[in-house]
């Protein structure tokens, strides 16, 4: 989908070079405005399993990328991020993002 030259936006999912259990995928979770400030070093996101799709409390389904385990939050570094591989559904970013906000506190 994209070359990590592409700016990094809330609702993506990029996979990240080979990490110790192999490639991950993360769904960006940070704000625009943070990724706006701060995207080109580093990013907010959630560990998404690219194996399976579950459904559930803290669990967004993501179509050609798995699911998104939202209680798994993660600082990324922005040069770890390779390349764009799927986007969730603009539909579900409020949905998601309550539900992250449940998770951290109003």
């Amino acid at each position: 989908m994209s070359t990590p030259a592409g700016r990094v936006q809330y609702g993506q999912v990029w996979v990240s070079r080979d990490e110790v259990m192999g490639p991950m995928n993360y769904l960006v979770v940070s704000s625009d405005a943070y990724n706006d400030a701060f995207g080109d070093r580093r990013i907010i996101a959630v560990e998404v399993d690219s194996r399976a799709v579950y459904e559930g409390t803290y669990r967004e389904p993501i179509i050609d990328a798995g699911t998104a385990m939202l209680d798994r939050i993660v600082w990324v570094a922005r040069s770890a991020l390779q390349e764009q591989v799927a986007e969730l559904h603009p539909h579900r970013h409020a949905a998601v993002a309550e539900q992250l906000r449940e998770l951290i506190g109003n």
